[in-house]
């Protein structure tokens, strides 16, 4: 059974995060599934892939013509695109990938475009929009432009609502709330990567790789419920059943009106009852 203790590999994880290293927090976590992946040696061919646009911006400011100028070499010049047909497979959440074959999700590519733009000197972050990430550039202190990562394409007002509702569908709220489109902090971008992990390898059926993005997410949030149920299922799917039984009556007691309680109630029952194997 795979597991994240709070050794070295987390804490280099943090310190990265810390640093608002988000570059380098992504490809950390990429090393831990591919251990022959060097974050140093990645992170050389961004600074590669960023000096291709050097030349080019020159005749450029950093002013919202230059921005424009650079989202159009992102995705022509050095052909980033978003994947269409296969959203969910995990090579698309693992930045060495995305850097290898030039296509990702939102979230990858945003965090690629994001440490390109800013070591050119724009004011670029990651927006941790529900549903789908996105980028955002404060070209002065009362106006911001957005960028959908996929495909370069920049978003109104209006079209950002439209998305907003059509995602979270029939709620109360009338208005978009500004926090819906904030800067999403490091933390908040890594966390998003692995919750995007975690359910590629959930759909690869990969349990143990699943299972060390939870880790992860509960090590960054211990008390979380959600991820603590997520854990139960897949220690109960890894046949561990007396731990995913822990995590389960840990999510009934924190959510006891979510509809999965009730469920999870009955798969204890039922895990309760299973003869246990003794070994001699």
């Amino acid at each position: 059974m795979s597991s994240i203790n709070p050794g070295m590999e987390v804490l280099s994880l943090k310190e990265a995060i810390k640093n608002q290293d988000t570059l380098t927090a992504s490809l950390l976590v990429a090393s831990h599934f591919s251990p022959d992946v060097s974050a140093a040696d990645y992170k050389t061919r961004v600074d590669v892939l960023t000096r291709a646009v050097v030349d080019d911006m020159i005749l450029f400011k950093n002013d919202e013509h230059g921005f424009k100028e650079l989202v159009k070499r992102f995705y022509t010049k050095l052909a980033f695109s978003g994947s269409e047909d296969d959203f969910f497979s995990s090579k698309y959440s693992l930045l060495n990938e995305v850097i290898d074959y030039r296509t990702g999700i939102p979230v990858t590519l945003s965090i690629l475009f994001c440490h390109i733009a800013n070591t050119l000197g724009f004011e670029v972050a990651g927006v941790n929009f529900p549903g789908h990430f996105l980028i955002r550039y404060q070209p002065s202190k009362d106006r911001a432009l957005f960028v959908d990562p996929l495909n370069g394409k920049f978003l109104s007002w209006q079209e950002l609502e439209k998305l907003y509702f059509s995602i979270l569908g029939d709620i109360e709220e009338e208005e978009m709330p500004a926090e819906a489109i904030a800067a999403a902090e490091p933390q908040e971008i890594v966390q998003r990567l692995l919750q995007n992990l975690k359910a590629a390898f959930i759909k690869e059926e990969k349990y143990q790789a699943a299972l060390a993005t939870i880790e992860m997410l509960i090590y960054f949030c211990p008390d979380d419920p959600y991820e603590r149920r997520d854990r139960g299922y897949l220690l109960h799917q890894l046949e561990c059943p007396q731990v995913a039984m822990a995590d389960y009556q840990y999510f009934i007691r924190q959510c006891p009106q979510d509809p999965a309680a009730q469920l999870l109630k009955l798969q204890i029952r039922h895990l309760s009852s299973a003869p246990q194997m003794v070994f001699h």
